[in-house]
This record gives structure tokens, C-alpha cells and sequence, in this order.
């Protein structure tokens, strides 16, 4: 019931003849008839709405597959397979597709050297101040180990002068004086082999070296280069990683072995069949989901939401026929094992396309990439879904746009038409109320002139 606050005795002076009821039910009919189909066609358009947000994400998501799809460079890819573990491969895009053979005879190895043993990391190691020169890679770093200096302070200065190329450590190795200090070069190969001499500017003395790193016991491992063969051939490197033996590859020693190792550098044809694969299956979604919104069922005469709708149907109809349509080279997807049924639904043979890929991948990236001049089917596809559907001034982005605003214009007359409505009722509350009003008076004048002819009457007896 409408509620206009003064007039909440409407009905007493009529006995209830004019009451709320009356107006409650003459408005409930305007409702009816006025603002119920305005909100019938508020429904429609906002289900408009979620299925266009439904092809538009379903449209999104094709033309991201065909992103990949309209790239040479998808072509261009690469899977490795090795037979053996003594090497790790990883190989760019765009790799020349061969077979390699690899046999690691020799690992490259750093040069790591260890000094006399002391009792704590504490221990004085000299005590006299003495030059001490470490040779490495053709360079000679000469620096002063000044009397007094601790074990601990000897590693880190060595670490501070060496810049890097060396690593020092303390290495408690058990038993007796068990303290040495270890040094390693950072790198590997025969190149980072270090030597060693010491100076305390004392002539007549006959061994300044105060670390015994001069002596052979200090060598525990001697830097080398590794040595393999490539195809037969032997390859030296100062390193374990070799990226400039074929490009695009990088090639990881791992194990020293006899057996040689098989390389295999391939097209990865799979991924381009995964990626065709997906692009099949959301075509398959998205044209049963226009089909569903654009059907008339003349039988039942039930129609789709969107059927009649140009937007949605051109879209349908236009994705159908480049897939059915032919690349600049005269090749359809049909030839590569793609194709469209008579029901509308597309298929996908894989080992076609595979064997096709195997035999003439160019012909096959023509078909689907092409070029700037020369663009491919899924090429043409990707530049007719943004003009169509995911630019902002795309086919519906702009039917999206008309909606809303549609959707806007009907709320307002909803708006309109319900203010127009409360405005109607109210006038004819209080027209009720002064009505009311009028037969309460009259009533009363009734009963006042009824009561006095009763009086008459009882008196005239």
C-alpha cells in the first residue's frame, strides 16, 4: 500500500468504501501495464549483455591461439632429445635441426691447491713481513703478508687482492694442526693453473714459502681443459659450458665417458599440433555458442537471444568461411588435416598435419602465417577477430556500448514512468481523502436530521 503520511484515516468517513485497497489495486494495473514490460526489456538486455561478455572472452581466448598460430616464428622452434647423461642441451628457437654426436673424454677442472696444516684459524702463519705473488692466467698479483697476520686474515686477504679469480676457505680437515687454507680458481681450464713465490727480501735464506704451496703435496687437484669430441673431431675448451660450438645451442659437460652421446635438434612439430589442437577446440566453442544465440526454432517458435542481431551473425558466418577459405599459396587447412564438417564442426586429423610438417614446413607456415604481404589463413583470422571483436572499436565492442546504453535509456523511462505513477496515485489519494471527507459530512447531516425525525415522530404518538 502507497503511504501519504496525513491521509491514513482514508476509509472512515465511507465506511471503507474509499480505502488504500482500492488504489493499491489501481496502481498494481498501471505497474502492470506500464512498467512491467519496461522491466521485461531491462532482462533482455542485460542477458544480451553476459552472452556478448561470453563470445567476447570466447573470441579473446581464439585469437590468443592465433597469435602463435599467425607467427613464423611458431616454426621456428626447437625440441632436443639426448640419448646418455654425460651432456645437458638447450638449444634457441630457430636451430638448425641436426643430429651431433658428443663423447666427453675430459672435463674441465679448476686448479685447487691447499697449504701446511696449523692449529686454529688463528695461528700466525708468518713472522716476517713477506711478498707473496700468485701466477695465474699470465698475470702475476703480488701483494705483502705482513708479520703476525692470522690464518683467517691471510684468506681474506687473499680474497680481497685476487679480485675474484681465486676463492680462499678455511678447511678444517681433523688430526693434527688441521687448519689449511684452500684456495680454488673460480674458473676452469688449463689457463687458471696457479703458481706460487714468496719474498721476505732476506737473500740467504733458502725457503720463504711459509704455506708449503710450492711443494708438489700441495696440489689436490690440477686445473685442465675439458676435451671432447664433436662428431669425431676433438674440441677443447677452457670450460664445461660451450655455447659456440653450433648456434643456438649450449652444450653442458657433465660426465666423463667412452660412449658417445646423440643429439637430436628437432622442429617441434608437436607443439605445433598442440597449439592447432586448441585452436580447433575454441573454434568448436565459440561457433556452437553463436549458433545457440542466433537459432529460430520455427516449430517451437523459440528463437535465440541474439538471433536477427547482424552482429552475431555476420561474426558466424564470416569465421566460417575463412576457415574454408584458401591461403595466398592456394592451400587450404583442410590439406593439413583441418576440417569443417557439415554440421559446422571442425576436426582435427594430427598425424596429417604432422607428416605435412615433416615433409614441407614452409608450404605449411605459408598457409598458416604467411606474410605481411602475403598473410596466411590464421594470420587473416587473428586481423578479422580484432576488427571484429577485440579492438576497442571492434563489431562488439560497439554492440556492447549500444546496450548499455540502452539499458540506461530504459531505466530512466522506468524512472520516468515510475515517478509519473506515484504522482497519478497521490492526487488520487487526497482526491479519496476530500471525498471521504464529504461523505463523512453528509453522513453526520443524515443522522443529525434522522435523529430529529424520530424525536418528531416519538412525540407525535
Amino acid at each position: 500500500m502507497a503511504d501519504f503520511g496525513a491521509l491514513s484515516s482514508l476509509g472512515l468517513g465511507s465506511s471503507g468504501a474509499l480505502n488504500y485497497d482500492i488504489i493499491d489495486k489501481l496502481r498494481q494495473v498501471d505497474e502492470d501495464a506500464q512498467i512491467k514490460p519496461i522491466d521485461s526489456q531491462i532482462e533482455d538486455v542485460k542477458n544480451r549483455q553476459v552472452e556478448l561478455d561470453k563470445i567476447t572472452t570466447m573470441t579473446a581466448s581464439l585469437k590468443s591461439t592465433l597469435f602463435d598460430l599467425s607467427d613464423p616464428v611458431l616454426f621456428a622452434k626447437r625440441t632436443v632429445d639426448v640419448s646418455g647423461s654425460d651432456v645437458e642441451v638447450s638449444v634457441e628457437d630457430g636451430t638448425k635441426a641436426q643430429d651431433i654426436d658428443i663423447t666427453v673424454k675430459n672435463l674441465a677442472k679448476a686448479d685447487i691447491k691447499q697449504t701446511k696444516g696449523f692449529v686454529s684459524d688463528t695461528s700466525v702463519v708468518t713472522n716476517v713481513d713477506t711478498d707473496m705473488t700468485i701466477n695465474m692466467n699470465g698475470q702475476a698479483v703480488t701483494f705483502t703478508v705482513t708479520a703476525g697476520t692470522t690464518l683467517k686474515g691471510l684468506k681474506d686477504l687473499i680474497n680481497e687482492k685476487m679480485g675474484g679469480s681465486v676463492e680462499a676457505t678455511i678447511l678444517n680437515t681433523g688430526g693434527t694442526d688441521p687448519y689449511r687454507l684452500i684456495l680454488k680458481s673460480s674458473e676452469t681450464g688449463a689457463a687458471q693453473a696457479m703458481s706460487f713465490s714468496f719474498d721476505d727480501g732476506d737473500a740467504a735464506t733458502t725457503n720463504d714459502d711459509f704455506l708449503d704451496l710450492t711443494l708438489p703435496a700441495a696440489s689436490v687437484q690440477d686445473a685442465r681443459d675439458a676435451l671432447f669430441t664433436y662428431n669425431g673431431i676433438d674440441i677443447v675448451r677452457s670450460s664445461n659450458t660451450i655455447d659456440d660450438l653450433v648456434v643456438g645451442m649450449t652444450l653442458t659437460l657433465k660426465n666423463e665417458s667412452t660412449t658417445p652421446n646423440r643429439i637430436s635438434i628437432k622442429q617441434d612439430n608437436e607443439g605445433i599440433a598442440d597449439r592447432v589442437e586448441e585452436f580447433v577446440t575454441q573454434y568448436n566453442d565459440l561457433m556452437s555458442n553463436l549458433a545457440e544465440v542466433t537459432k529460430y526454432d520455427a516449430e517451437n517458435k523459440s528463437a535465440g537471444i541474439f538471433q536477427g542481431e547482424s552482429t552475431i551473425v555476420s561474426l558466424k558466418l564470416n569465421l566460417s568461411q575463412m576457415a574454408l577459405g584458401t591461403a595466398p599459396n592456394g592451400k587450404g587447412l583442410a590439406d593439413y588435416g583441418i576440417e569443417v564438417t557439415r554440421d559446422g564442426v571442425m576436426s582435427f586429423d594430427r598425424s596429417k598435419l604432422i607428416s605435412a610438417l615433416e615433409s614441407d614446413t614452409q608450404t605449411v607456415s605459408d598457409t598458416f602465417a604467411g606474410d605481411e604481404s602475403n598473410p596466411g589463413i590464421f594470420a587473416s583470422l587473428k586481423t578479422y577477430l580484432s576488427d571484429a571483436a577485440t579492438n576497442s572499436d571492434s563489431l562488439l565492442s560497439n554492440l556492447d556500448t549500444s546496450l548499455k546504453e540502452r539499458e540506461k535509456s530504459l531505466e530512466d523511462r522506468r524512472a520516468r514512468t515510475l515517478a509519473s505513477i506515484d504522482t497519478k496515485y497521490e492526487v488520487m489519494a487526497k482526491k479519496f481523502a476530500a471525498y471521504d471527507a464529504l461523505i463523512g459530512k453528509l453522513n453526520a447531516s443524515f443522522q443529525s436530521l434522522q435523529s430529529m425525525i424520530d424525536a418528531q415522530y416519538a412525540a407525535s404518538k
